[in-house]
């Protein structure tokens, strides 16, 4: 619903955008694939992928902007790579093939999801529910400090998430998603574009838009993990509030297609 209503809002400006582009000339082709791009990184599933990995590791803005742009990058790597294949090989991908793939990104969305809440094991994601304890993601432990002088001892008990970056699983998200996406991109460039170096250049700056366009929006929601990222408590709700985004647009998404449009039965 939140998804929907923020769409509901962006996609008429683009629309004019796109509408607005001329695309009778190489260049306008290549706008029109940097506009497409960004607007393509604003998907409800894109989105919700880079939040549950913005969700799990939330040391500081910098690195929520990197892991959007390493989902951009996977995501053009899997196209480019596509993409020369259907350009050299005039391969045709068709929409049942692309439809079965974005039924990965479902199952892919459920498993963030499940991964975000619990920190790899569904036991410490109850533990943590209950005691606050010790988990993949987060570890509580106390300092006990002294002071000189007073010889006053106390202790303060604080939460440090472990050092540990989830690159790789951004990048890994980008490429399954690229494949996912590929079908519907790839029909539209062979439309349109008859010259192989073209398509790779319109796929190419596809790729720059995704890339920026996903990088501005994890930096947009890493900012209240971030800033609230001192609470315990608090930190945890947010994790749990992005694990229960990304299980609700998988299992949409599965949903959709499995039982409206039939994937595995037409």
């Amino acid at each position: 619903m939140i998804f929907d209503s923020i769409n509901a809002v962006i996609e008429p400006f683009f629309s004019v955008l796109e509408s607005n582009i001329n695309v009778a000339a190489p260049t306008g082709i290549l706008l029109l694939g940097f506009v497409t791009g960004l607007r393509h990184s604003i998907e409800a599933d894109h989105v919700a992928a880079v939040l549950s990995v913005v969700a799990s590791n939330h040391k500081n803005i910098k690195r929520a902007s990197l892991l959007g742009a390493i989902w951009g990058l996977g995501h053009t790597t899997s196209l480019f790579i596509a993409g020369l294949v259907v350009l050299l090989l005039t391969v045709n991908i068709s929409e049942t093939i692309s439809n079965r793939l974005e039924f990965v990104v479902g199952i892919m969305l459920l498993f963030l999801g499940v991964t975000t809440f619990t920190g790899w094991s569904i036991g410490k994601f109850f533990k943590g529910l209950r005691h606050h304890k010790k988990s993949s993601t987060w570890s509580s432990h106390t300092h006990i400090h002294s002071h000189q002088g007073n010889n006053v001892v106390h202790s303060h008990g604080h939460v440090h998430d472990r050092e540990h970056g989830h690159g790789h699983k951004s990048l890994i998200i980008g490429m399954v998603h690229g494949l996912a996406g590929s079908g519907a991109l790839l029909l539209i460039v062979l439309s349109t574009i008859n010259s192989v170096p073209l398509g790779l250049a319109y796929i190419a700056i596809f790729g720059v838009g995704s890339i920026g366009g996903m990088a501005g929006v994890s930096t947009l929601m890493g900012i209240p993990f971030v800033k609230l990222s001192n609470s315990a408590r608090i930190s945890m709700a947010l994790r749990y509030v992005a694990a229960i985004t990304t299980l609700a647009i998988g299992a949409g998404l599965i949903y959709e297609l499995v039982w409206i449009e039939q994937i595995f039965t037409s």
